[in-house]
C-alpha cells in the first residue's frame, strides 16, 4: 500500500510505487505544495498529524484510463487546507476521508476535464470546534459523474458548515450530479448545509440533500424499547451513520467513535 505521513506542514515519510509520483514546492505565500501524479491504478494512505497549525496545498492528478483509491486521516490541531483534483479520462477516483481534529477549514476543488471521469467522495468527521468545507465539482466533460457525501457529528463546542457546489456548463451532456450532505447536531451549535447545483445544460442528472438534526427519534426509540439505554443507542447509531460507505478504515473510523462515545 503507498502511504505518505504528513506532520505539520511537511512530509515525514513516504512509501510509494512507481504507479504514483510526487513532488514538493513552495508558492509565492510560502506555503507548501504537495503535487500527487497516479499514473496506474493504486491505493494510497494519506495521513496527516498536526501540532500546531498547518497550511497545505495539494494537488491530485489522476491520468487517462486509472483508478485510484485514496484513504485520508487527519489528528489532531488545526488546519487550513486546498485540495485541487484533476481526473482525465476514463478515471476514477475515491476518497474515503476521516477528520479527527481541533478545527478544519478545507477548500476542495474538482477538475472533471475527460469523458467518463468519476470521483466518489466520502467524509466522516467528529466536530469538537469549528469546521469548515468548500467543495466545487466542475463537470467540464460529457458523461462525467460526481457522488459527494459529507457525514459530520457535533459534539462538544463542535459546529460545521458545509458548502458544496456543481457546475455543468452548456453543451457538457450526459453527467451526472449527486450530493447527500448531513449534520448530527448533539449539541446546540449553529450548522449550516449550502447544496448548490449550476446546471446549463439539460441533459444532466442532479439531486442532493441535507439534512441537519438530532439522532433520529424512531430509531432511537426502537434501540430503548427494546433494553438498550439511551447512551448506547446514541452509541449504536453514530456508529452506523460514520461507519456507513468506508470500505477499508472502518477500524480507525470505530476506535474514534469508542474513544468520545464509551
Amino acid at each position: 500500500m503507498n502511504k505518505i505521513i504528513i506532520v505539520d506542514n511537511e512530509i515525514k515519510e513516504k512509501t510509494l510505487d512507481k504507479n504514483i509520483t510526487i513532488t514538493t514546492e513552495k508558492n509565492i505565500l510560502d506555503i507548501n505544495q504537495i503535487k500527487i501524479k497516479v499514473e496506474k491504478d493504486a491505493d494510497l494512505i494519506l495521513e496527516y498529524t498536526s501540532t500546531e497549525k498547518t497550511k497545505l496545498d495539494i494537488y491530485i492528478n489522476i491520468e487517462k484510463d486509472v483508478k485510484c483509491n485514496i484513504y485520508e486521516i487527519k489528528n489532531e490541531g488545526i488546519y487550513k487546507l486546498g485540495y485541487k483534483y484533476y481526473l482525465e479520462e476514463n478515471s476514477n477516483l475515491n476518497i474515503y476521508k476521516i477528520n479527527n481534529v481541533k478545527e478544519i477549514k478545507e477548500l476542495l476543488i474538482f477538475n472533471l476535464n475527460g469523458e467518463k471521469a468519476k470521483v466518489n467522495y466520502i467524509l466522516k468527521t467528529i466536530s469538537k470546534d469549528e469546521e469548515k468545507y468548500d467543495l466545487m465539482v466542475y463537470h467540464n466533460a460529457k458523461n462525467t459523474e460526481s457522488n459527494i457525501i459529507n457525514n459530520g457529528v457535533n459534539i462538544k463546542d463542535g459546529s460545521i458548515k458545509f458548502n458544496v457546489s456543481g457546475f455543468t456548463p452548456n453543451g457538457i451532456k450526459g453527467c451526472t450530479l449527486n450530493q447527500n450532505n448531513r449534520i448530527i447536531n448533539l449539541n446546540n451549535n449553529k450548522c449550516t448545509i449550502k447544496p448548490n447545483l449550476f446546471i446549463d445544460e439539460n441533459d444532466v442528472i442532479a439531486n442532493h440533500s441535507a439534512h441537519i438534526g438530532k439522532c433520529n427519534e424512531e430509531e432511537m426509540f426502537y434501540l430503548m424499547s427494546r433494553g438498550i439505554n439511551k447512551k448506547e443507542a446514541e452509541n449504536l447509531i453514530i456508529k452506523g451513520f460514520l461507519l456507513k460507505g468506508l470500505h477499508k478504515n472502518k477500524e480507525t473510523m470505530e476506535n474514534i467513535i469508542n474513544k468520545y462515545w464509551r
